[in-house]
């Protein structure tokens, strides 16, 4: 009877932490102690059983006793659904945070003024999808289009695609581009990034 319930346990526990693997995968955020990582796979495994309950009604699992003997019967059909709504949770969990879809509705309705992401650093890049100029510290200005970037405003790491120096025109005092001629450069931290236009 232990054995049974620890295996029903494990059960219910197991699609919560694929969901939970599959979502860290998908989207950025910031670290998870041990405590909360188990948290977030028992909701996501109440999530899945509920939905589950919805859909099929019989337990992926059984203890069938006659007499004194007693042996398990799964259900396979059963265990497939499990796997989809494993696979499938965190899919439409991904996509709403990665769209900021459900804390949009949030603002929206006044409930809440956050977002979904980990820094208003990410937040801008995700939402601004323009050329960019970035002014370093040392009154160097480069062109590009933000093709990747951190998530994390600590490590400004910023790839341009197809970039292009700003100088200042002797002649006539006006700002003008110079092509690199290379297919994209790294900015790194040390780089030391003063602010980034958006154009």
């Amino acid at each position: 009877m232990y054995t049974f319930q620890a295996l029903q346990v494990l059960v219910f526990l197991i699609p919560g932490f694929i969901s939970a693997v599959i979502l860290n995968v998908l989207i950025v955020r910031k670290a998870k102690s041990e405590l909360g990582k188990i948290i977030e796979a028992l909701i996501f495994s109440l999530i899945i059983y509920a939905i589950y309950s919805l859909v099929i009604d019989k337990s992926p699992i059984t203890l069938i006793q006659v007499g004194e003997s007693s042996t398990y019967s799964y259900n396979s059909k059963a265990f497939l659904w499990l796997c989809l709504f494993s696979i499938v949770t965190p899919l439409v969990f991904g996509y709403l945070v990665t769209n900021d879809y459900h804390m949009r509705l949030a603002r929206y309705l006044h409930i809440s003024r956050r977002t979904a992401r980990s820094s208003v650093w990410f937040d801008v890049f995700s939402d601004q999808k323009n050329y960019v100029i970035i002014d370093f510290a040392n009154g160097r200005r480069i062109w590009g289009w933000p093709m990747y970037y951190s998530d994390n405003p600590d490590n400004q790491y910023v790839y341009l695609s197809k970039p292009a120096w700003i100088v200042e025109d002797p002649k006539t005092g006006k700002s003008k581009s110079v092509d690199i001629g290379i297919e994209g450069i790294l900015i790194t931290p040390e780089q030391r990034i003063e602010s980034i236009e958006f154009l």
